[in-house]
């Protein structure tokens, strides 16, 4: 087994495109590129805050990623992209204020021994570079790294809880499986927007040939439209308020920047041709899921329960026109994910040795 060590995503491309698709992880290289030019587009806030972190890293002295590629005969069979932040400590990629809901290693579909073997080869190259220990955030529990983790010197630090709502028996399934109050709250929206003549629609746009062209000019103002949404969310509930946040939402963050891009989209419930509620995210067509790290209501409309409707709404679209059944609306065990049929699942902050097991 063969591990190149390449320093930064761009540079690793060839061998992220090839696990790209077949592998376990949802990150695919363009989500893991976005994240890259999201950490030097908002150098100038590095620079304020870490300022010889930053200024290392500008003058090549520190290289803040690094992928790590493990290959035989046959092609790649796993890559490990990893982020240096200011401590000095690696981390599986993940961006610096938002986090990635899926972070792993990228996989080959390869035999589980073959796996293994790539994995032990590449840890055991971290090592010998000086990387004592690597952390994966919110790494899912069955996974073929927590697998792998099993008889590997580790430490659990953290549990994080998500959701998702899987509709496999079919949308109307789920709107019937929701408990009293919330069938009731959802009948009253309808009501009440019929009462108040208000026009709703749904749109649903993607780059992966399911609903809308994602990149069509019409889905680039619909998708302004949901970012302004999403930052008055964001000022109202945790006082990201202000010009740096606003250009951080709209330009600088990960999702910002792979979105519309590599396998994402964007659902909105509009109401009188105003953005009521919407989702954006990432098509995952191996887990046929929606990937979905931005939620928000518009205020506005907030005596309508505009987010409920939208859901249910997006269930039934993806049911006619897709092959997705689980709607992931990953990080955060809210009432109104749970109220809406979700279930919990888990993922952990793991923090492994590199040093290889005798």
């Amino acid at each position: 087994m063969t591990v190149e060590r390449h320093n930064s995503i761009r540079e690793a491309e060839s061998f992220l495109r090839e696990t790209e698709g077949n592998g376990y992880a949802s990150q695919t290289f363009g989500v893991l590129r976005s994240v890259e030019r999201s950490f030097w587009r908002c150098l100038p806030y590095k620079v304020l805050r870490h300022p010889c972190f930053a200024v290392s890293c500008v003058l090549g002295l520190i290289h803040p990623f690094r992928v790590y590629s493990a290959h035989d005969a046959r092609g790649v069979v796993l890559c490990a992209p990893l982020h240096r932040d200011e401590s000095g400590a690696w981390t599986v990629v993940s961006d610096e204020i938002v986090e990635l809901d899926y972070v792993d290693f990228l996989y080959a579909e390869r035999s589980p021994s073959e796996r293994k073997e790539a994995f032990q080869a590449v840890m055991s190259r971290m090592a010998e570079d000086g990387i004592a220990n690597v952390t994966w955030r919110y790494l899912e529990t069955d996974g073929i790294t927590a697998d792998l983790l099993q008889n590997w010197p580790h430490q659990m630090t953290q549990v994080t809880q998500n959701v998702r709502i899987d509709f496999k028996d079919g949308a109307d399934a789920l709107a019937r499986s929701l408990g009293r109050n919330t069938r009731g709250n959802i009948r009253e929206t309808r009501n009440r927007l019929r009462r108040d003549g208000r026009k709703v629609s749904f749109v649903f746009y993607s780059t992966v040939g399911i609903g809308g062209d994602m990149l069509a000019p019409e889905a680039a103002t619909l998708l302004r439209k949901c970012r302004t949404v999403y930052i008055a969310r964001q000022a109202s509930r945790y006082n990201h308020s202000g010009w740096t946040a606003r250009l951080f939402f709209r330009h600088g963050s990960y999702i910002a920047l792979s979105v519309p891009g590599d396998c994402s989209f964007v659902a909105a419930l509009e109401i009188d041709g105003i953005v009521g509620a919407y989702m954006e995210g990432y098509v995952n067509l191996k887990r046929k899921a929606l990937e979905v790290p931005r939620i928000a209501i518009n205020d506005t409309f907030k005596r309508y329960g505009p987010g409920r409707l939208l859901v249910l709404e997006t269930a039934q679209w993806l049911e006619a026109h897709s092959s997705v059944r689980t709607i992931d609306l990953c990080r955060g065990g809210e009432r109104y994910k749970l109220e809406l049929g979700g279930t919990l699942y888990t993922t952990l902050t793991v923090c492994a040795k590199t040093e290889e097991l005798p």
